[in-house]
């Protein structure tokens, strides 16, 4: 359920307001409906990693990875795909841990 919350709502977001979002809405949620901690924490990872995965891989081949290639190599990455998947990781890290900070506020 939380994860469903947070996947959609984020999606919707994203396109509206700054990425920083990503962190706002898992804490919110994570204080209304938190179970576990740990549940919390990967519900929160899980959407966002996904969330961004998809929006990535999208940007990636709807520019015919020209895009991507020109910020990996900016960014000194060996491949566009490596840059996705760091992303990806990266935004699913803030959102779990945002997560899980609501959980543990909920608790106090």
């Amino acid at each position: 359920m939380i994860f469903f919350l947070i996947l959609i709502i984020c999606a919707i977001l994203q396109f509206f307001l700054p990425w920083w979002v990503i962190m706002l809405v898992p804490f919110l949620i994570a204080i209304w409906k938190g179970e576990k901690a740990g549940k919390t924490f990967l519900a929160g990872f899980a959407a966002v990693f996904i969330t961004w995965l998809c929006y990535s891989l999208y940007i990636h081949f709807s520019t015919g990875g020209i895009l991507t290639g020109k910020v990996a190599e900016m960014l000194v990455v060996k491949s566009p795909m490596v840059l996705i998947l760091v992303t990806s990781i990266v935004g699913g890290l803030a959102a779990g841990i945002s997560a899980l900070t609501g959980y543990y506020c909920r608790v106090a």
